[in-house]
């Protein structure tokens, strides 16, 4: 019967994060983020080849160094495609994993059961939690996790037991957890903090000379992240975000996180950051954090989970509470993934002494408690219905936050995809009304201008967002599209030379460039463009198809013949109509093929 109650109390945390997020199997991807990371990352979609396995390690966009994540999706590609259903079961059953085990590390390290199993199933269903599952991009969240909680339970048995297989275990998660995303960069210190509660009960030197070796690892994790971001333009400066304004917003997003675990009902995927903070909105965040803060170092002996719990949420979360800027965001839900554990842990264990002050009120509280799990699932499940596309999610952002320039001009791109152009237009508008600077929202508008034939304001825009953004190549490729559109052909060919110089990876102007050349009839540029494009973009049937053309005209019929046959391959009709026409001039059988 013993068992039987394990049993229970393991899966239980699991099967709600399955019952909440079910939905997501039949979701589509997104358009923010979801390109980069997965279905217009050639070097993703390709599989896990051995070019693709070493872009994983090496230092660029669009974010982090995220090898292990990484290279989860190129399994996942290479064995799915891009269809989008796998993708989003993976993240789900990698959050079930990570409810189940966290109730077990929890259980396995305090002893109470009880206590184990309420803050997994919380951690389950909770709405803020939503982003990091729900979003095909986040897999580095939930795999993270995953890494660190076998990581804690090693450093469980480590310290219960000692051994050094639980150590070389312990290091090897660890390693893991920061391949998988740099939020693990905290963990070396988490772990110091749960051996003063509940495993050991103090600090000890030999503890904190083990945990060199794992903050090492952190170390270097964190260096090569910002050497990442960096190379994507995504540090911000001081000058963009003074440092006091940095401290202003860090106080106000540590309080909307206390909110939020409480009252989630305004979650959004993307925060725009602040110009300014009133002194009427920072101070009073501020001053909740050092009352609490005070509260737990004066009730650290009496209640060391409230401190330990404490210090976890503040310190886990410091690396992303935006002293050192990367990116717009002024914070992120995702963020709560791995900190809110602290939370859970300082909240449960006082609930839990306070109770052992008023014994009578158990039964209460606990169907008070089983309530607000239930209402969380609920709540959990409208936020994933969120993410059934772009529109919803974008609108949703819209409707919770104000100024979102970034969620108008996604809007506009999902809005512009569906075939709705006026409206997109007018979100494009809105955004530029928040952030006229926008380069994002500055080329979509300029190339749907071009689309529908106002050349002249499709250039105007497009100049405008180059100017905001010299190293944007979305931008100078749309420009390219546009100046030929309007008949400049050297201008055109310089706005694509520039968008493939920005970005080497990005297809689309290599091909644009090379149709441009084919006109020109400059075959040799031409089958270096497009021999470059299939190099990148095996999978690409219209280069095939183009390659095979240009080199038809250089003579190497057997060269075209293979490119036609890799663009039929590929499911292209006129890739077959070429190859079968060149094939009947060279006498040649179908069967070669």
């Amino acid at each position: 019967m013993a068992k039987l109650n394990v049993w229970w109390m393991t899966l239980l945390p699991a099967l709600l994060a399955l019952a909440v997020y079910a939905p997501v199997a039949g979701y589509p991807f997104v358009n923010y983020d979801d390109p980069f990371y997965f279905y217009s990352n050639p070097h993703v979609v390709g599989g896990p080849t051995a070019e693709n396995l070493r872009w994983a390690f090496e230092i660029h966009g669009p974010s982090m160094w995220i090898p292990l994540t990484w290279m989860s999706h190129q399994v996942m590609a290479g064995l799915f495609g891009t269809d989008p259903g796998p993708q989003h079961v993976f993240n789900l059953i990698l959050h079930a994993a990570n409810a189940m085990l966290l109730g077990v590390w929890l259980r396995r390290s305090t002893g109470r059961a009880g206590l184990a199993l309420g803050i997994a199933a919380v951690f389950a269903v909770h709405p803020i939690h939503v982003e990091s599952v729900a979003w095909v991009t986040e897999r580095k969240d939930v795999l993270a996790l995953f890494f660190c909680l076998l990581a804690l339970l090693f450093h469980e048995r480590r310290c219960r037991s000692g051994g050094w297989g639980s150590y070389v275990g312990m290091f090897v998660c660890h390693a893991l957890a920061v391949m998988a995303k740099p939020l693990a960069v905290t963990l070396p210190c988490a772990m110091l903090l749960w051996e003063c509660w509940p495993l050991v009960g103090r600090l000890r030197v030999r503890a904190v000379l083990e945990k060199v070796p794992l903050l090492a690892v952190s170390a270097v994790g964190s260096w090569l992240t910002i050497l990442c971001q960096q190379s994507a333009g995504a540090i911000g400066s001081a000058a963009d975000f003074p440092f006091i304004l940095r401290l202003q917003n860090a106080a106000v997003a540590y309080a909307t996180y206390l909110k939020r675990l409480v009252l989630p009902d305004d979650l959004s995927v993307f925060y725009p950051y602040p110009e300014t903070l009133p002194l009427a909105v920072w101070l009073p965040s501020l001053i909740v954090l050092l009352v609490i803060s005070a509260a737990a170092w004066k009730l650290r002996r009496t209640l060391p989970a409230l401190a330990v719990g404490w210090l976890w949420f503040l310190g886990t979360l410091l690396p992303m509470i935006g002293l050192v800027q990367a990116g717009a965001a002024a914070m992120a839900d995702r963020y709560a993934y791995f900190s809110f554990i602290g939370l859970y842990v300082a909240v449960a264990w006082s609930l839990d002494a306070w109770l052992k002050r008023q014994p009578e009120l158990k039964p209460a509280v606990a169907g008070a408690v089983g309530a607000m799990v239930i209402g969380l699932a609920v709540a959990g499940r409208w936020q994933v219905s969120f993410w059934q596309d772009s529109t919803a999610l974008m609108r949703r952002a819209i409707e919770v936050t104000e100024g979102n320039y970034l969620a108008h001009n996604n809007l506009g791109l999902a809005l512009e995809e569906r075939g709705d152009t006026a409206a997109a237009r007018a979100a494009y508008g809105e955004s530029l009304a928040v952030r006229p600077d926008h380069t994002q929202a500055l080329s979509n508008l300029g190339a749907l201008e071009a689309k529908q034939g106002n050349l002249m304001a499709a250039l105007d825009l497009l100049e405008a967002a180059v100017a905001a953004d010299v190293d944007h190549a979305a931008a100078w490729h749309n420009l390219g599209k546009a100046r030929l559109q309007g008949g400049d052909i050297d201008g055109s060919r310089e706005a694509f030379r520039k968008a493939i110089d920005i970005a080497p990876d990005f297809g689309m102007p290599r091909y644009d460039l090379a149709v441009l050349e084919m006109g020109r009839r400059h075959w040799d540029e031409a089958v270096t463009l497009l021999a470059d494009l299939v190099a990148l973009a095996p999978d690409h049937a219209d280069a095939w198809v183009n390659l095979g053309f240009v080199e038809l005209k250089r003579g190497n019929l057997e060269a075209a013949e293979r490119a036609f046959v890799r663009a039929v391959g590929l499911g292209s009709e006129l890739g077959r109509l070429n190859l079968e026409r060149l094939r009947a001039e060279r006498g040649s059988s179908p069967a070669e093929e």
